[in-house]
């Protein structure tokens, strides 16, 4: 009887063996197949995004030939960098369009801009900002097209005076990177002017909960990233993982992403035009108001430690689409912003800034234009301005950076 029993659990032991063992081949089969499937997804939108943005070629042309609107593709790759939190590569800046004659570190990117052969004067300027001033601007403004260029080209053209700009300007830049970088600068270079284009970036606190710990208030987005990513170590080897890190990563990420918002976009179509300024959580508020005063805090320093070096600080808020009710407000034609979300949070966090902007007499707030606020003509996408555009902003500093100069 015993032995029949065993004899019985011994086979029902082997038989729950075989099955589990069956159920194991089939999951690595079903994973290893569903791996390839993602896999051949993201080679497939790999090669095709290589055919769409692959670099032409395309000769240089002199600085007084601005190809106006003109997108020349280019893409930009971004590295740890010690001092500044994140950078471009040296070898970025020798082959972009915009920067490959220019004296250049991998800070920032160098530009005279002289009206004459024999100059009566020099000034030496420093401009940050994010991606709206990168140099390397020929994906968003065409070549020569940000408004660092437009703006001292056509300052120099008016008088006999040279101007050298030293543009740190870098793409995923808040005020914070701005203020490193500031810093950085100063230790190599005097500088009679330096010039903050920014503002648009510090919607950063209201997307990444990393910034919600006030020891990363500096840190640059893309190390915020990489934490994800369990790229950065701490104390004792321990690495900052999130699970869906890897996957942040991939085109097939941000391919369904984009089908979200697609979809968020039709819903937002059904509803009419009077629910695009959707109401925000109280965290999402409260993390606006961090972010507008540590932009306010931010600037603050930069003006102080400017003044602690001879130069003269101006920060300039800067306009993007979709600030004010005059943006998309027709049914006549698409628009190019319609991410009701981010178009809330923004109008939000500009009701701050601008607030915070008013009280000091070294802030310049362009960012109610209405072109700049609802023309999407003057847009490359919903937060950079085409070389247009760019020359309509450099139009409203004008003015402002010349009297700051000559004071």
């Amino acid at each position: 009887m015993y032995l029949h029993r065993g004899l019985l659990l011994h086979h029902l032991s082997t038989q729950f063996f075989n099955v589990m063992m069956k159920v194991a081949r089939i999951a690595i089969i079903n994973l290893a197949v569903f791996s390839g499937i993602i896999a051949s997804i993201e080679i497939s939108l790999n090669i095709a995004w290589y055919f769409e943005h692959r670099n032409k070629n395309l000769p240089p042309v002199g600085s007084d030939e601005v190809r106006t609107g003109q997108i020349i593709p280019f893409p930009w790759e971004q590295v740890f960098h010690p001092g500044v939190g994140h950078s471009h590569q040296k070898s970025e800046f020798i082959a972009n369009l915009n920067t490959m004659n220019l004296i250049h570190d991998n800070i920032s990117a160098t530009e005279v801009f002289k009206g004459q052969d024999n100059p009566t004067s020099e000034f030496r300027i420093l401009t940050l900002g994010g991606s709206t001033t990168d140099p390397l601007g020929t994906s968003v403004s065409g070549y020569r097209g940000t408004w660092v260029h437009h703006l001292f080209e056509g300052i120099a053209k008016s008088n006999s005076s040279r101007y050298i700009v030293d543009n740190a300007g870098n793409g995923g830049s808040t005020s914070s990177n701005e203020l490193l970088r500031l810093i950085t600068k100063l230790h190599s270079n005097h500088y009679d002017l330096i010039i903050s284009f920014n503002g648009i970036n510090e919607i950063y606190f209201v997307d990444d909960y990393h910034y919600k710990d006030k020891e990363n208030i500096l840190a640059s987005q893309m190390l915020m990233q990489a934490m994800q990513q369990g790229i950065i170590k701490g104390l004792n080897g321990k690495t900052y993982f999130s699970p869906l890190g890897p996957l942040r990563n991939t085109k097939l990420f941000f391919m369904l992403s984009n089908v979200r918002s697609k979809l968020s976009e039709v819903k937002a179509k059904f509803a009419g035009r009077s629910q695009q300024f959707t109401g925000l959580s109280k965290q999402e508020k409260d993390m606006v108001v961090y972010g507008a005063n540590i932009w306010s805090k931010n600037i603050d320093i930069m003006n102080a430690t400017s003044l602690a070096m001879n130069a003269k600080y101006l920060a300039v808020l800067q306009p993007t689409l979709g600030l004010g009710g005059n943006y998309c407000t027709t049914l006549r034609k698409e628009c190019m912003l319609t991410d009701s979300r981010y178009i809330a949070k923004m109008n939000y966090l500009y009701s701050l800034l601008r607030r915070h902007c008013s009280s000091k007499d070294y802030c310049l707030d362009i960012s109610s234009d209405r072109d700049l606020t609802s023309s999407d003509s003057l847009y490359t996408d919903p937060r950079h301005p085409n070389s247009k555009g760019n020359m309509k902003i450099a139009g409203l500093m004008r003015e402002r950076v010349v009297q700051s100069l000559d004071d």
